[in-house]
């Protein structure tokens, strides 16, 4: 078998076959009339027009053949498009080239072919029509003539229907370009060569605002401005001529004119097409006038940029993700000394940066943020990324490598799916600040030794005269001296407010805070406060009094919390009224309230009453003698302990509220072994039947290094001291089920308490003691409401013989201020002998000459600071205890070092007293 070769021109053939669109469509009539004419015509079983393919024969049109195509390389047409007329096989069995050819050999048993080829209007032979029998004939010149007429219709029809589908797509194409000229937001306009105007587009007509006929058929002129509408004729006679573009071919913006004379920008392409021999240019115009605002505001917001960023004293620094600097303003330049084209896209902030600085803020942030952060980068974007606020304060170094203190701001910045693109970070140089504060820390040591200093002696020496250590006064000078005195404590209160409102805003306010039960503390402000109260004719009333829980706190705070409360309340209370105390439980909160029946607070005064110097009134204030600081101190200090604090007003009172977190109850320990010092404290009985007078008695003798007993009636307390040794009692006349008069006079019969000293504790005014005693013994009479005198309980204990020993104790005072050490002198005259120094060296020679029980020493001293002399003190045998008294308040961890350590003109003589008598006893 031969298979069919492939002519010269195959590529070209299989292009333009396959540019028909005639293989794999669908039969149609047009082909299938001229086959079955042939096959009628001819009598011949199988009449096909066969179009030759790469790699098949494939029939558009089938008369008598089961298959729609066979391969080409068996194909008798394949051979057919090589012949130039018909080509004629009579007898395949005959030909060498087809006898075995599969077609032949097998169905459909072809035995009989003629094949003329079919040509496309270029020559290309792109198949036949064909007749096939299965038994051999002769074919003479007539029948081939006419089957040459049949494959010429069948040209024809190819040709005919090629036309059709190029009309039908180019009507479709006509279309759409119809539809995408009207539909195009961009105006495309068409010209001649004259400028002539041939098309416009409904989009032109809104850009431009004239209407189609008023356009078409005019020069397109008419839609520029001057001075392009004089000159374009001859722009575009020049063009044709010279073939050198100024627009064609090329996208620029120019200025359009409207139909209203108002122009616009616009962007302008315009191309060059030639269609039947003659030239167009069509120009394509958006209107970018919407483009032009933007690109002026981004302008207007980019210049405002850069002059914030240029006129801002802070430093400035924009960065990737991952750090790399993108922007460094002019400020940012002069802190560091880099120039921005130094830094922006090469570095990012490392260099700027003290590495330990960076290394010791990894770990402090590890541990905050529960994670591990790398020294790095990241540890300026860790909190950021984490949407948290990041303010701290770094050392930055510069390029010179000096050193500048900044607080740093870094903020995430985020696009609107809130993908983080960057960092921003703003610098504040803080050097001046640092400057202040050290400014500022030197003028408060300075009020604190300078005003509290002499303050102490005034407050001192005023308390000790109207105390009665001068003697008796004339009525007008106690008048003078309560006036002096009342008004230094009033300027006592004011300096200390202040050093406290300084402490609390600098962070230095100390804190000592330690789990224990809230009723305690209570008491003892209640009753620290009730001669307050009782001098403005209001009362204290605890309510509730058994209600308790067990707080978080610093109890030397607390107490200023509750002072300041008690003292609003009582200030802003008519007389005979009650301030009402009041503890509940709220969940897991205990609330304390203080409520007054005064006139309510202002409803403008309101959103003010926590703020510093805040007051309601001025009059009131002066009438009160207010500072306005109070609230604000006493909410600060609530919120350094853990709680929170507000307030219900109306005009029938005003309640103030503090509410503490409850900490669970602790589990109950076993009593431990007391110490040795325990062991040699003086024992106290308390005969007392209400358990908060009792249990304040018991704090205020505790504190003075007392170990104390209470019982509640007289029975308790008689068995009490059948079994164990006494050094006092106190004792309250008014006790269930008998009088205390009788138990004193029973006491004084037994052997264990004949001498026993006693204090008598009572609602009863001191006039009445003779009447009510009968001459009967006792060592003092104390007066209830217990607006208790710490200085005269304690005075009356060291009275008792059986505390006070044999030797007077020796008390070394240092102190620079001769007014102090007089003071100081006199309130504990009763108690000890004192020497003074009044600097470092005579100290000295005075611990070195004499033993003393007890040093109150003053830190700030002429010729050094008071702590030089503890090695001195901690060698001596045995070693004295050491009382800080100075103007500055220590840190907590500096007071462990000493016996205590008390403030000057914070500290009462009564307070300074009782600390001196429990130091000197021990």
């Amino acid at each position: 078998m031969l298979a069919p070769s492939l002519p010269s021109n195959e590529p070209g053939r299989l292009a333009v076959l396959h540019s028909l669109e005639l293989l794999d469509t669908p039969a149609e009539e047009r082909f299938d009339r001229i086959t079955r004419i042939a096959q009628r015509l001819f009598d011949m079983p199988i009449a096909l027009v066969s179009l030759i393919d790469q790699d098949r024969q494939w029939f558009k049109s089938n008369q008598g053949l089961a298959a729609c195509e066979t391969s080409r390389d068996i194909s008798f047409c394949g051979h057919a498009i090589h012949a130039d007329d018909i080509f004629v096989i009579e007898n395949t069995l005959a030909d060498p080239r087809f006898a075995d050819n599969p077609l032949v050999t097998a169905a459909p048993d072809i035995r009989f072919y003629a094949g003329a080829p079919l040509a496309t209007a270029g020559g290309f032979r792109i198949g036949t029509l064909c007749l096939i029998d299965n038994k051999p004939r002769a074919f003479p010149d007539a029948d081939r003539r006419v089957l040459r007429d049949l494959a010429d219709w069948v040209q024809e029809e190819v040709s005919r229907r090629h036309e059709e589908h190029f009309r039908s797509v180019s009507q479709e194409q006509e279309a759409l370009l119809r539809a995408i000229l009207s539909t195009a937001v961009e105006g495309i306009i068409t010209i001649d060569e004259r400028g002539t105007v041939e098309s416009y587009n409904p989009a032109a007509a809104r850009i431009f605002g004239y209407p189609s006929e008023e356009v078409i058929g005019h020069n397109i002129k008419r839609l520029m401005p001057e001075p392009y509408q004089r000159e374009h004729d001859g722009y575009l006679a020049r063009f044709l001529e010279t073939r050198s573009p100024r627009v064609i071919g090329i996208e620029r913006e120019v200025v359009g004119r409207r139909k209203d004379a108002s122009t616009f920008p616009m962007e302008l392409a315009v191309s060059e097409v030639v269609v039947g021999g003659r030239r167009f240019f069509t120009g394509i115009v958006r209107d970018i006038s919407a483009r032009k605002a933007v690109e002026q505001q981004l302008y207007a917001a980019t210049a405002l940029q850069t002059a914030v960023l240029d006129g801002a004293t802070y430093s400035i620094i924009s960065t990737t993700v991952d750090g790399t600097i993108l922007i460094f303003n002019r400020a940012a330049e002069q802190m560091l000394g880099y120039s921005s084209a130094e830094v922006i896209g090469r570095l990012t902030p490392a260099p700027f940066h003290d590495p330990q600085e960076v290394v010791q803020r990894a770990a402090a942030l590890s541990e905050e943020l529960g994670e591990a952060i790398a020294p790095g980068f990241e540890v300026f974007a860790a909190k950021a990324r984490r949407h948290q606020a990041e303010a701290h304060e770094w050392t930055y170094v510069r390029k010179d490598g000096s050193r500048v203190p900044v607080l740093l701001s870094v903020t995430a910045l985020r696009d609107a799916e809130q993908n983080i693109t960057g960092f921003l970070g703003i610098a504040q140089d803080i050097s001046e600040r640092q400057k202040v504060d050290r400014m500022k820390n030197e003028f408060v040591s300075t009020v604190s030794h300078e005003l509290r200093t002499p303050l102490t002696s005034i407050r001192g020496a005023l308390g000790l005269v109207a105390g009665g250590m001068a003697g008796a006064l004339p009525p007008a000078a106690v008048k003078l001296i309560e006036i002096a005195h009342s008004n230094s404590e009033r300027l006592v209160r004011l300096i200390n407010d202040i050093l406290d409102i300084e402490k609390m805003e600098s962070g230095r306010m100390q804190f000592d805070l330690v789990a224990q039960m809230l009723r305690p503390v209570l008491l003892q402000a209640i009753e620290a406060n009730r001669a307050y109260a009782a001098a403005l004719q209001v009362g204290i009333e605890l309510v509730d009094g058994e209600v308790d829980g067990l707080v978080r706190i610093d109890s030397d705070r607390m107490i200023q919390v509750i002072t300041n409360l008690l003292s609003n309340a009582a200030k802003y209370s008519a007389p005979q009224d009650n301030v009402v105390v009041a503890v509940e439980k709220r969940g897991a909160w205990l609330r304390l309230s203080v409520a007054d029946r005064g006139p309510g607070i202002p409803d403008e005064f309101c959103a003010r009453i926590f703020q510093k110097f805040s007051q309601a009134d001025g009059s009131d204030t002066r009438r009160l003698a207010g500072t306005g600081l109070g609230l604000a101190i006493t909410k600060s200090l609530v919120e350094s302990m853990g709680g929170r604090i507000g307030f219900d007003t109306s005009s029938q009172g005003t309640i103030f509220w503090v509410d503490l977190p409850q900490m669970e109850e602790l589990k109950r320990l076993p009593t431990p072994t007391p110490t040795a010092d325990e062991l040699q404290r003086p024992q106290v009985l308390i005969c007392e039947d209400a358990p908060d007078v009792a249990n304040l008695l018991k704090i205020i003798l505790e504190q003075g290094g007392y170990d104390v007993d209470i019982a509640h009636d007289g029975t308790r307390a008689r068995a009490l001291l059948a079994h164990r040794r006494y050094n006092a009692l106190t004792l309250d006349l008014d006790l269930p089920g008998r009088d205390g008069v009788p138990l004193i006079s029973e006491l004084r019969e037994e052997p264990l308490a004949r001498d026993l000293p006693i204090i008598v504790v009572s609602a009863l005014a001191r006039a009445e003691q003779a009447v009510q005693l009968g001459g009967i013994e006792v060592a003092d009479w104390l007066v209830k409401p217990i607006a208790i005198d710490h200085a005269r309980l304690m005075a009356a204990m060291q009275r008792s013989a059986s505390l006070a020993g044999t030797r007077r104790a020796r008390i070394l005072h240092v102190d620079d201020d001769a007014d102090v050490l007089s003071v100081v002198s006199a309130i504990a005259a009763d108690s000890a002998d004192f020497d003074h120094a009044g600097d470092l060296h005579t100290a000295r020679q005075l611990l070195a000459s004499q033993h003393y029980d007890l040093v109150i020493l003053d830190l700030a001293l002429p010729d050094g600071n008071g702590m030089e002399l503890l090695p001195l003190i901690a060698a001596m045998r045995p070693e004295p205890r050491v009382l800080v008294f100075s103007a500055s308040e220590l840190p907590r961890k500096q007071t462990e070092r000493f016996a205590a350590s008390l403030v000057k003109s914070v500290t009462s003589n009564a307070d300074l007293l009782n600390i001196i008598h429990v130091q000197i006893k021990r």
